[in-house]
């Protein structure tokens, strides 16, 4: 792992300290004093995103290996992570559904609220950074499926075993992934949008509570599916191989040929 990559690592970690620190030591809700954050955030992430498009390096195949996340890659997907952890343990701390609070106090539900706010601007920073990437791209086929990749690379691949090789830069069960997660986290931020809204105008309490109800089961659909999304890293060798290239930037070419035969395809054509 390069020198870049160990900088970003330690940057999220303190990013993720002062985050729980602030929450900690703040006497107030963060929201009500600094609701315009949230769109700093998200403006930040696209002009990330919008830079990131601009200076973005070419796969490159050399030396029998495959370059495959660039810096730019990385940082999306671990400060997304970063900020999605935190609004999950924030949210157990708050509880929601079937799960208990741990703060049960006005006083003791501020620093889960605060955690709650720090991790919904990281995640818009991280998500609208990857999403004006992709878009700008144009290359939406890269992550999102299509019926074979669903009925065939995930559902065939997983639970009837199933071969299946013709795999794009991502699995078919990545895709599938992303698709689900795009929808469970869309349902979040259009919920929790209301949510915040009901701090600054008068929304009636019914539609609070109910908003409130799907917020809370589409969150856990999401941990569901990101609790999958891990139990596949454990379990498959070939997710090893992937979770171990956003640290190295790399696969092996053979690795490449063998697993992922349409992206190989792909890089093979772009060569000649």
């Amino acid at each position: 792992m390069n020198r870049n990559k160990w900088l970003v690592i330690i940057l999220l970690a303190v990013i993720c300290a002062l985050g729980i620190v602030i929450s900690s030591y703040a006497d107030y809700l963060l929201l009500s004093r600094l609701p315009w954050l949230l769109a700093v955030s998200t403006i930040a992430g696209i002009i990330l995103g919008l830079l990131n498009v601009r200076f973005k390096s070419k796969t490159v195949v050399e030396d029998g290996e495959i370059s495959r996340h660039g810096i730019g890659a990385f940082i999306q997907h671990w400060l997304t992570g970063l900020g999605i952890f935190l609004l999950i343990i924030s949210g157990f701390i708050m509880g929601f559904l079937f799960f208990p609070p741990i703060a049960d106090t006005p006083k003791s539900v501020l620093f889960p609220l605060n955690m709650h706010f720090i991790g919904l601007n990281i995640t818009l920073l991280g998500g609208f950074y990857f999403l004006t990437d992709y878009i700008l791209s144009g290359r939406f086929s890269i992550l999102m499926p299509n019926i074979k990749d669903i009925t065939q690379g995930t559902i065939g691949k997983y639970l009837l075993r199933k071969k299946w090789t013709a795999e794009g830069k991502y699995l078919s069960s990545q895709k599938s992934a992303f698709l689900a997660t795009a929808i469970l986290g869309g349902a979040q931020i259009i919920t929790g949008s209301i949510k915040v809204m009901g701090h600054f105008w008068d929304i009636p309490s019914a539609t609070l509570a109910i908003t409130t109800a799907i917020h809370d089961i589409f969150s856990l659909l999401f941990i569901i599916m990101l609790l999958i999304h891990i139990l596949f890293v454990l379990v498959f060798a070939e997710h090893r191989i992937l979770l171990k290239s956003w640290f190295t930037g790399k696969v092996s070419e053979s690795y490449a040929k063998e697993k992922h035969e349409d992206w190989y395809d792909e890089l093979t054509k772009q060569k000649k």
